[in-house]
């Protein structure tokens, strides 16, 4: 689709102008765990851009401002960083006001951090708007309907703006009128104007949403025509913001929630769009066709859902990623981690599966592995040192993975190739395991549980893992060197956590699932 935006401001955006009095940040929880870096925050170039305006460099008075207040260590988004090139200020000489969009993922927003600045140049106030909050908020028919269609408004725009985004789902049907049951909707074209008046900042955005019924792509739509597909209507809503109205008027914290959520629930009538983003409620997955609009979407939505062993078995038989794991076979040999991101796409045209491999490579026994989108798993070694069966963090990343797959049915697998404790020097005699999901809301309730063990409480994301990782180097002590023991001792640990443990049998050239009963091993073919 082509995208048309209108910029008629040399900095654009947005429609959320919040004016605060008091000096303070208003954050809805204290309680927070850092997932973050956050030396690096604040790290972002000095010539040009939104971030350094002129003379005035405000993201180095932000940073200022947190080496005064420490406002990092109680925000409620504790895993987004800044996208500070995306950062969005509105200025009129004695009020300034930012907008900087944070993302976890650097694929879509995470959270919004809104900046009053005074005219001596110092912050005035902070507000975390996270996706929970958003979500709490529009869903709460408590809260003014315009204040609600403003802030989903804002994030929308924002999103769009950031990283393109051009498809939302699950709005609000009493803010939006879109598509299907669950009221998609396309954005087309952004159009700013602001003005400014006696000292008051405000801008009127208007936001040009598209839909077409009965389940037809926006690409097939005439809409000078109001045509789809030569005989389906198609609907052009253009909606209009001006931020003046909200000056001197901030939105209320939701306390004792994480991340801003609560509130009250969600008394209004709430879309479930199956092509939904994993804890992003309003985004589609990218080439998830489920609701039947968009661009480059395909018919893997449409199809019965794989099994594991289908999956695995797929995958394996494909050129890229059998390569892949030859590959990997001579680097159980090393001291240090590779891994292969794995996408699959459906083919509209063959009908069949489109696989691409991307090769990282670690430090140590760390390695950065991607998830989200068409990624449907990776494939890793273990190094010569390390356990020779599937750790808990492929457990973790198999977890995040599943949450975030295109289309959502589909099954998410990590494989590993670890020596062969029989002939560990001969890496073509490497073993070959994979975990695959079974059930995914038991493996989210599972890993979910373990990282709220209250002992790892003080610790971050990574330092959770590394605990937990620890931890089971000293539950395998001793067994690297009888592969069955490792299965059962695995398999007592983690069978109950939604997922299949699988060990590729080179001669019988398929996937066997392990499975443990009465304390024995029990493998049974993949067909």
């Amino acid at each position: 689709m082509k995208r048309k935006i209108i910029l008629r401001l040399s900095y654009l955006i947005v429609f959320l102008t919040v004016f605060w009095s008091c000096n303070n940040e208003d954050f809805a929880n204290g309680n927070v765990e850092p997932q973050r870096n956050n030396a690096n925050f604040f790290l972002h170039s000095t010539k040009g851009g939104a971030a350094a305006r002129g003379s005035v460099d405000y993201v180095a008075i932000l940073q200022a401002y947190n080496d005064e207040k420490d406002f990092l260590s109680t925000m409620p988004d504790q895993q987004g960083m800044p996208v500070w090139d995306k950062m969005q200020v509105l200025d009129n000489g004695e009020k300034t006001v930012l907008y900087v969009p944070l993302s976890a993922d650097q694929t879509g927003l995470s959270s919004l951090l809104i900046v009053n600045i005074d005219e001596e140049n110092a912050v005035s106030r902070l507000q975390n708007f996270t996706n929970d909050y958003l979500e709490a908020y529009v869903y709460n028919a408590d809260n003014p309907t315009a204040k609600r269609k403003l802030l989903m408004d804002t994030f929308l725009q924002m999103d769009f703006f950031t990283f393109g985004h051009q498809e939302f789902t699950n709005l609000p049907k009493d803010l939006y009128k879109g598509s299907t049951e669950y009221n998609r909707l396309n954005i087309p074209a952004i159009k700013i104007e602001a003005e400014h008046s006696k000292g008051f900042i405000y801008n009127t955005v208007c936001t040009t949403f598209h839909y077409c019924v009965h389940g037809q792509g926006t690409s097939n739509c005439d809409y000078g025509n109001c045509t789809c597909g030569g005989f389906i209507s198609c609907f052009v809503v253009t909606s209009c913001t001006t931020t003046a109205t909200w000056i001197d008027d901030p939105f209320p914290s939701f306390p004792g929630s994480h991340g801003g959520g609560g509130g009250g629930g969600i008394p209004i009538d709430h879309p479930k769009d199956p092509c939904t983003q994993a804890k992003v409620f309003y985004r589609v997955l990218p080439g998830c066709n489920g609701g039947g609009i968009g661009d480059g979407g395909s018919d893997e939505e449409l199809l019965p859902p794989q099994s594991p062993c289908e999956t695995l078995t797929k995958a394996k038989q494909n050129p890229k990623v059998n390569n892949a794991l030859e590959d990997l076979k001579p680097k159980t040999l090393l001291e240090k981690e590779f891994t292969y991101e794995i996408e699959r796409k459906y083919n509209n045209a063959t009908q069949d599966y489109d696989y691409d491999t991307n090769l990282k490579e670690g430090v140590g026994f760390s390695v950065v592995v991607s998830y989200g989108g068409f990624i449907k798993g990776n494939a890793h070694n273990h190094p010569s040192n390390g356990v020779r069966i599937p750790s808990v963090g492929d457990i973790m990343w198999l977890k995040l993975c599943k949450e975030n797959i295109a289309p959502s049915k589909a099954v998410a697998y990590n494989i590993v190739v670890c020596s062969n404790p029989v002939s560990p020097n001969d890496p073509t005699k490497a073993n070959i395991y994979a975990i695959a999901t079974d059930d995914s809301n038991t493996i989210s309730i599972k890993v979910d549980d373990m990282l709220d063990r209250s002992d790892l409480s003080s610790l971050n994301y990574d330092g959770k893992r590394d605990q937990l990782l620890a931890e089971d180097d000293k539950y395998y002590a001793g067994l690297d060197d009888n592969p069955t023991e490792l299965e059962k001792k695995f398999l007592q640990k983690y069978g109950n956590f939604g997922l299949g443990l699988y060990k590729f049998d080179k001669t019988a050239n398929k996937w066997m699932k392990i499975t443990l009963e009465n304390n024995t091993i029990i493998s049974t073919p993949c067909e």
